[in-house]
């Protein structure tokens, strides 16, 4: 049984372009302060709904540029290692 994995960069690089301008694209825009001079208590819960949302969504955005970061130089990593073992198994082959 032969198994095959075969390292398309260039779709890799794409997808994770696609990925970070999403990324960046996410700006939470929700007021913090609805009501300022309201006393319903309503009113104080949502204003720090929306900060804890906003402060769900910055963390989010971290995350998943990060894991695209980690993503982008794994692919990296592994089309090298990929060469590397191809000119190894290439220059070996040459000698025998």
């Amino acid at each position: 049984m032969e198994t095959e994995i075969k390292l398309r960069i260039s779709e890799i690089e794409r997808a994770l372009s696609k990925l970070q301008s999403s990324a960046n694209g996410l700006q939470p825009s929700l007021p913090s302060t609805i009501g300022e001079n309201n006393l319903l208590d309503f009113i104080n819960k949502l204003n720090a709904l929306n900060r804890q949302l906003q402060q769900v969504t910055e963390a989010y955005k971290s995350v998943l540029l990060q894991n695209e970061e980690t993503t982008r130089h794994s692919a990296q990593f592994l089309d090298e290692s990929d060469r590397l073992l191809s000119r190894g198994i290439y220059s070996s082959a040459e000698k025998n």
